[in-house]
């Protein structure tokens, strides 16, 4: 009973916008279409050197970062993180504990779903691959 009532509200409602809005004619959409396709004039080239920054940056400090040719460089290991166990990650079929080194890297923290790898400033931090996976339960009797 509840559908039909809305169902006729409905039908009520946009037959009403029709009869109100139906005396569109060729002319009123070809003046619509010239007026959309007018030039609009944007800012000027003063105005948006001037214009503040609308972004955040960490500790309030904008620095311009530079790429050195080392920073364009890949980085020659990947890393693929398989299971967490604790302490324990299995990373690249290989089993670390915290603080190990893989590679050059230090397991510096295991989180929920990643891991934290560190080499001198770089951070990598790298995710489990396959989260729709089977989950490991371990029963302790």
């Amino acid at each position: 009973m509840g559908n039909k009532l809305l169902i006729k509200s409905v039908a009520m409602a946009l037959s009403s916008v029709v009869l109100l809005y139906g005396e569109i004619t060729i002319s009123d959409i070809d003046r619509l279409v010239n007026d959309i396709k007018m030039e609009r004039e944007g800012l000027k080239e003063v105005e948006i050197q001037k214009a503040k920054d609308p972004f955040i940056y960490p500790n309030g400090k904008y620095r311009k970062v530079l790429q050195s040719a080392a920073s364009k460089s890949k980085r020659k290991y990947r890393f693929y993180l398989t299971a967490i166990i604790n302490d324990s990650v299995k990373i690249n079929n290989r089993w670390y504990r915290l603080n190990s080194k893989i590679n050059g890297y230090k397991v510096s923290k295991v989180g929920k779903n990643y891991v934290l790898l560190t080499k001198n400033s770089e951070r990598v931090r790298v995710f489990l691959k396959h989260p729709k996976s089977k989950k490991i339960k371990l029963i302790v009797k």
